[in-house]
């Protein structure tokens, strides 16, 4: 045989085992790109979405619907945020694919977006339900897709599998970060107490060295100590903070979690008075995870029903400063009444929004040295020239 057709031959051998091989894969493994921009969910009715699961691995997050509105189950109900939970309807209706695959069975694992419970290359599933607990959508949020930039950063897309198309893979966009059940606390609601413009602030304190109770006039005076030495004041750090006290939350437990746990048995318990009649008491626990601490909190509230009138008011201004009162009134009344739902709780906040309330008196008060004696030096030794106590200065003999 000639060289040449010997180099023919094997050219098209190696053609061949190319061509069976792109087979198999085509077959078992199936990498077999398709065009982008298909919709995910094209008939998606969000208005119809009243359960929201999403689920890795034993890990689970429920967001239910209720009369009252949405509500983080795994939390007792506790309120969800509404705008999240709108946002992630919204995403997966406008969702679409930035690639489409057939891909095989055998890839999923790798692809990771097996079912929950398949192994450590699951995926996150997403259950959209209706009241009556009907699917309206299953989404499994796989592997992350990396940027084939090597100048870019993070990723581009997602692996995503919808179990309604089950011989296609898609890569979208969006890589669902908050989507994970173990980020509870992202889905609540944080909305919490808001005590503005203080007039009193007292820390209770198991002797004079660690309490200490504060207080103005008005929302212009300075900030008293109450049975202040006359070299005692407080300390203008300090009483510059205390114009508003708005702690944020991170996670919630029920109200009759073991005391044990968070250190509420013996909590350090601090007393914030409001101009505007709002009173709140604030039970602060042990430390939790993430420099975090465990607080409780009462609500009270005393308004005042009747107006004043001002003197030689004109009758044309007093209804409209009455309307005016009872709407403040009124206002007063809904914040009181929501406030107070927040007792049914115990709170994880963050250390440092309640710092202020856990400091000891040392740290509160500022002593000035006291003041000089007339007459005497700085170090308290007798001034030059003046007359030793001991030794009194003796009348001169007469001549």
């Amino acid at each position: 045989m000639k060289r040449k057709h010997f180099l023919i031959l094997a050219i098209v051998a190696v053609v061949l085992a190319l061509a069976g091989m792109a087979y198999q894969l085509s077959q078992s493994a199936g990498w077999s790109s398709a065009k982008s921009g298909r919709e995910m969910f094209p008939d998606l009715p969000v208005n119809d979405v009243a359960k929201i699961q999403i689920q890795t691995g034993s890990d689970k997050l429920t967001l239910q619907r209720q009369s009252s509105g949405w509500q983080v189950v795994e939390r007792g109900g506790y309120p969800a945020d509404f705008a999240k939970i709108r946002d992630l309807i919204r995403s997966l209706w406008e969702l679409k694919a930035v690639r489409e695959m057939q891909v095989g069975t055998a890839q999923f694992g790798r692809l990771k977006i097996l079912p929950p419970g398949k192994g450590e290359n699951s995926g996150t599933q997403i259950d959209l339900l209706d009241s009556n607990g009907r699917s309206l959508g299953t989404l499994i949020l796989g592997k992350k897709q990396e940027q084939s930039d090597e100048s870019a950063t993070g990723p581009a897309g997602r692996f995503v599998f919808n179990p309604s198309h089950p011989d296609r893979v898609y890569v979208v966009s969006d890589s669902f970060d908050s989507a994970d059940p173990l980020l509870i606390g992202q889905w609540l609601d944080k909305a919490f107490i808001s005590a503005d413009n203080l007039k009193e602030v007292t820390k209770a304190g198991t002797d004079p060295k660690t309490g200490w109770k504060l207080a103005r006039t008005n929302d212009k005076a300075e900030w008293k100590l109450e049975d202040a030495s006359p070299n005692e004041s407080v300390k203008k750090e300090f009483a510059g903070s205390l114009t508003g006290f708005h702690p944020s939350i991170t996670d919630v437990l029920p109200a009759d979690t073991a005391a044990d746990k968070t250190g509420l048995r013996q909590p350090t318990t601090a007393d914030l008075t409001a101009f505007d009649g709002f009173e709140y008491r604030m039970e602060i626990g042990k430390q939790g995870a993430e420099k975090s601490r465990y607080v409780q909190v009462n609500v009270t509230g005393h308004f005042n029903e009747v107006r004043s009138p001002e003197p030689n008011e004109r009758p044309e201004d007093k209804q409209k400063r009455d309307d005016e009162f009872k709407k403040h009134l009124a206002d007063l009344k809904q914040r009181l009444e929501k406030e107070q739902k927040f007792q049914n709780w115990v709170y994880l906040v963050p250390e440092w929004s309640v710092e202020q309330l856990l400091k000891p008196r040392s740290e509160v008060v500022a002593t000035a040295p006291p003041a000089p004696t007339p007459g005497a030096s700085p170090t308290g030794a007798p001034a030059a020239g003046a007359a030793s106590p001991s030794r009194a200065p003796q009348a001169s003999p007469m001549p």
